[in-house]
Order: structure tokens, then C-alpha cells, then sequence
């Protein structure tokens, strides 16, 4: 690795010593930011307790992936955006509205499904009334899956956007159903694997050497499993669907994500491993209805910030989480836990941001009014 990747390079000191600084605020205890322009990494640093091979949890960012892998079965032929849900997956939601469900509805949260619940506390009580452990296991994934297709639409399909989990779910399973494995198989089959992202996989502690653990980064205290998380998703419902889910579940290095972004990048040239032209295009532009949705096919774009269901809300400053700086025609993602991704499709940059925020608690809010000024300082460096 060179001097500038290590983090030495001088242009990106305001970022680094951001970075640096939200230790002893207590945005986060560890961190790692990693800026790369092309195939070329400009900067990498770590703070807190992090290094630069450190395996994050990284929510929600698993969204943009099963949105790949989606897109990489649907290069085989196996699905298509266009594609009605109810065609593969068992709706039996008593309204008739889940039938109009198109499979590009659910990669651009516009299906109509709500945007998140406490589907673990269902499996909890089902536990108690059955006396089996149910959380964890197969049949509670199946179960979780079985409430999400019995629910009802808040809106019409296509009428409108709001962030869904529940939709991201039901994403994961259509993949399943349509690839004939597990969505951890077909990850890794598919798209980590081809990608040489080594490091990226659910559950870890299952993969990994006791001496590598202190690789995982921890994510704090549940107080729904009475134990600290290290190593397991700390998002609840992904965690009672035995931790593989198309929403949340995977862990990640910041290397290894800047592999993802860089195919993100490549195939935009028509020059992806995995990923077709059309399929990058798909999940690097605005969908056109309905109008005014920040989402395409697999990411968000700069946007005014909207609090989530679980109240993950950005706060202030009234800007996006990319920065004021961010180009209008970046597309990115954040995860619950406290990371991000950050694309630049015209200059080919990509900004990973990989932080433990909610070790601290969930309602930690510090990483919100700090990290538009980590990525606004990357992008006056020219990142």
C-alpha cells in the first residue's frame, strides 16, 4: 500500500483529523474511512479501535448488495425488474394490491409495504406460547417471511416511496427462490466471491478463528438477546431470521466495499465482472416514478434527510448525509449501525465510511451532524 493510502496524503488532513476527532466526541469508537478515485485507493485511515482490515457490520448497506445479486440473476434470465413479485414469491395478504408488486417496487422502496416492524417480538411471543426456540432458526426466518407477505399495502404500488426492511426481505427470498440456494451461497457464489471480496459474509464468528475475532467490530448491547453483539447482527429482525437476510446481516471491510463500488464503477463502463452495463445504469439512476423519488434500483441519492422507522433520524445540519458538497449524481447508502458508501459515477470516486455508532446506544445521534463534514472535506480534496 502506498503513503497516500495509508492515510498520509496531505490533501485529505481536514478529513482525517474529522475523523479522528469523533472519538473523543463519542460519534463512534472506531472507525475507518477509505476515499479511492478508478481502480486507485487515495486514502485510507482508521481511528479508535478500528484498523484498516476491520470487519464492520454493516446493516443496511447490504441492500445495495442483494440489489447485485438481483441484478446478476437477472442478467441469467432468472428475474427481471419489470417482473411482478406474486410470480415467485406466495403473497397472502387479503390485498389484492400486493399482486401489482413489481420486483423494480421493491429495489426502489416503492412497493407500498411498510417501512419496518417488530417482526422479532411476533417470534418472541410464539416462543413462549410454543415452549421451542424459534428465533434463529429456519423455521422463525420462514415465519418472519410468512408475516411480511400476510401484511397490507400502506399505498398503491408505484404511487409513492418510503423506505422499506420489510421490502428488502421479501427481495432476498424472491432471489432464493429463483437461484435455488440460500441468499449467503448466491452472495458469495455470485458476486463476493467473483469480486475477490474475502472478507464480506453473514455471520462471521461461523467463518473466522478465535484468534481473528478481534477483526469483528462490536456494535453494543441488545437488550433483546441480553448480550453484547460482536460478531452477530445487531439489527433485531435480521437476527431472528438467523442473521442472512436481504436487508441487514452482512459484515464488511472498507477494502472489500470499495471492490463492490469499483464494479459499481466498472460496469458503467461495460467493463463489470459480474455486473452488465444496463444493470449498473439500473442502480446508478433516479427511477422516474414516482416523481421526485430519491431512489433507484439498489441505492439513495443526495437528498434532504428523512428520519427512519426505527428513528434513525439524520437531524442536523439540513443536508444530506453525502455532504453539501456531494454531487447530484452520486448514489450511496447508510446502515443503521453508522456506515455509508458514497459513489461518484462521473469522477469515479467512491467514499466508504465504516463506524460503530450505536455502540454507544441506538439513539446516538453524533454521527449524523459529523459525517456530511467528513464527506464534504473528501470532496473539496478532490476525492
Amino acid at each position: 500500500m502506498t503513503a497516500a493510502a495509508a492515510g498520509e496524503n496531505p490533501r485529505f488532513r481536514e478529513a482525517a483529523d474529522l475523523l479522528d476527532g469523533g472519538i473523543p466526541e463519542g460519534a463512534y469508537a472506531a472507525a475507518v474511512l477509505l476515499v479511492a478515485r478508478g481502480d486507485e485507493v487515495l486514502f485510507e485511515r482508521s481511528a479508535g479501535y478500528a484498523r484498516a482490515a476491520s470487519l464492520f457490520d454493516i446493516a443496511s448497506l447490504t441492500k445495495p448488495l442483494t440489489a447485485a445479486l438481483f441484478f446478476v440473476l437477472s442478467q441469467e434470465g432468472h428475474l427481471s425488474p419489470d417482473g411482478f413479485a406474486a410470480e415467485v414469491l406466495p403473497f397472502t395478504s387479503p390485498d389484492a394490491r400486493t399482486r401489482g408488486i413489481r420486483f423494480a417496487h421493491l429495489l426502489s422502496h416503492t412497493s407500498g409495504l411498510p417501512a419496518w416492524l417488530p417482526l422479532y417480538e411476533k417470534l418472541a411471543a410464539a416462543e413462549t406460547a410454543e415452549g421451542r426456540q424459534l428465533s434463529g432458526t429456519a423455521e422463525g426466518h420462514d415465519r418472519i417471511l410468512a408475516e411480511v407477505l400476510s401484511l397490507p399495502l400502506s399505498r398503491d404500488p408505484g404511487s409513492d416511496w418510503e423506505y422499506s426492511d420489510l421490502g428488502y426481505m421479501l427481495l432476498g427470498r424472491a432471489i432464493e427462490v429463483a437461484g435455488f440456494r440460500s441468499l449467503d451461497r448466491l452472495l458469495a457464489e455470485k458476486v463476493t466471491g467473483p469480486l475477490g471480496m474475502r472478507e464480506t459474509r453473514y455471520v462471521p464468528l461461523s467463518a473466522i478463528s478465535e484468534c481473528e475475532t478481534g477483526q469483528v467490530i462490536p456494535t453494543g448491547w441488545s437488550e433483546v438477546r441480553q448480550r453484547e453483539k460482536a460478531g452477530e447482527t445487531d439489527d433485531e429482525n435480521a437476527a431472528a431470521m438467523g442473521g442472512v437476510s436481504g436487508h441487514a446481516g452482512l459484515f464488511s471491510t472498507a477494502g472489500d466495499l470499495f471492490l463492490f463500488a469499483r464494479e459499481i464503477v466498472r460496469a458503467r463502463r461495460g467493463e463489470g465482472r459480474v455486473l452488465s452495463r444496463p444493470s449498473a445504469m439500473g442502480m446508478t439512476t433516479r427511477v422516474p416514478r414516482p416523481p421526485g423519488c430519491p431512489r433507484t434500483l439498489g441505492f439513495d441519492t443526495p437528498t434532504r434527510p428523512i428520519p427512519s422507522p426505527k428513528g434513525d433520524s439524520t437531524g442536523k445540519p439540513p443536508c444530506s448525509q453525502a455532504g453539501v458538497l456531494a454531487p447530484a449524481d452520486a448514489v450511496g447508502h447508510l446502515g443503521y449501525t453508522g456506515c455509508s458508501m458514497w459513489i461518484d459515477p462521473g469522477r469515479e470516486t467512491s467514499v466508504i465510511l465504516l463506524t460503530n455508532r450505536v455502540v454507544f446506544g441506538s439513539d446516538n445521534r453524533k454521527l449524523s451532524a459529523l459525517r456530511p463534514l467528513i464527506h464534504d472535506a473528501v470532496w473539496k480534496a478532490g476525492g
